[in-house]
């Protein structure tokens, strides 16, 4: 019996040294974004340009303030006024205007990187971490097989992006780089995109998938800050 209790006791000690590990917390910095797979301040700007069957459509990121967000939530917890570094968005397409986000995001006290809001500017809709769309974090400071990274939406039980590879190395249209994660973002279980993010750079290829099939590539063409002089950052404005 005593051996019982000694077991129960150690089971409930543990168990309370997990759920505090697990507990996350978004310090004063928040906004500074020091994820090493996913890089990012004001004035930080990238540009991915698609090649082969996807020429002429591009994606632009570029982190233009920061801003406080209320109401996301993370298993029971709950973050109100969370300074989050805004970046805008914009996808398009050869055949069309393409797509239009804003996007807030915030790094925890661990180095994890989350989205805590989603604005789809065309549609007006807005999604918040930890609501029936947005559930996963966006990228582990130290991602691994298995780990989410990526966002796809509405994220369920068989809709998401993880990790499939880790420490690899992969040469694109415009650059070399080592020591990246492979992400599959899948929809319904049908492989959608396959994404990959290298330290130091982030983000440096997306593949889109058609019945797994690669349909549309983008390879990172350029990226850097507002102090960078040599290379002409793209700014799109969009909303407020």
């Amino acid at each position: 019996m005593r051996n019982h209790l000694i077991l129960l006791t150690v089971l409930a000690a543990l168990l309370l040294i997990s759920t505090s590990a697990q507990a996350v917390e978004f310090g004063p910095n928040s906004a500074n974004i020091t994820n090493r797979y996913f890089p990012a301040k004001i004035g930080g700007w990238s540009y991915m340009l698609g090649i082969g069957t996807s020429v002429g459509s591009v994606f632009y990121l570029n982190a233009v303030g920061i801003e406080e967000v209320s109401g996301a939530r993370i298993g029971a917890q709950n973050f109100n006024n969370v300074k989050c570094l805004k970046v805008n968005v914009i996808e398009t397409e050869e055949t069309d205007s393409g797509d239009f986000y804003n996007v807030w995001m915030a790094q925890d006290t661990q180095g994890n990187l989350w989205f805590l809001k989603f604005y789809d500017v065309f549609n007006d809709e807005t999604t918040v971490l930890g609501g029936t769309d947005l559930k996963s974090m966006f990228m582990p400071y130290v991602p691994d097989v298995g780990d989410p990274a990526g966002i796809i939406m509405p994220e369920t039980a068989t809709t998401y992006c993880r990790v499939v590879e880790a420490d690899i190395s992969i040469d694109t249209n415009f650059g070399n780089y080592n020591s990246c994660i492979k992400s599959h973002c899948v929809y319904d279980l049908s492989l959608e995109s396959v994404d990959y993010y290298c330290p130091n750079v982030g983000w440096v290829r997306q593949v889109d998938m058609d019945d797994g099939i690669p349909e549309d590539v983008r390879d990172l063409k350029e990226y850097g800050t507002a102090s960078v002089t040599n290379t002409k950052a793209v700014v799109i404005p969009l909303g407020d």
